[in-house]
């Protein structure tokens, strides 16, 4: 993410946002605990607009994984208490049935 971010301005890219897609679609496939807290301190370090789609949390197949949310990890790496992070999450209970 670093690498990524000082590419992108040095070509001159003025990054004010990042976005994440978590679970993924079709396959329910989910990023872990760590991932996810280590994507909400990395835009709080940056200032960046954290936008999650977070729309099929509830489809998740494999019975080993769980979602977690970036608004929970935000909350327990404390950044929501301490005003350090802008984040919108999406969530949708049309996308949250199986068929």
């Amino acid at each position: 993410l670093e690498r990524s971010l000082k590419d992108a301005k040095a070509k001159g890219v003025k990054v004010n946002s990042f976005v994440l897609i978590n679970p993924g679609n079709p396959t329910g496939q989910v990023l872990s605990k760590k991932a996810i807290q280590d994507i909400v301190q990395f835009c709080s370090r940056h200032g960046l607009v954290l936008l999650a789609d977070e729309v099929y949390q509830e489809n998740v197949y494999d019975e080993n994984s769980e979602f977690y949310s970036c608004k929970r990890a935000a909350a327990e790496t404390g950044l929501i208490e301490d005003d350090a992070i802008e984040l919108v999450s999406f969530h949708s209970t049309s996308k949250g049935i199986f068929g």
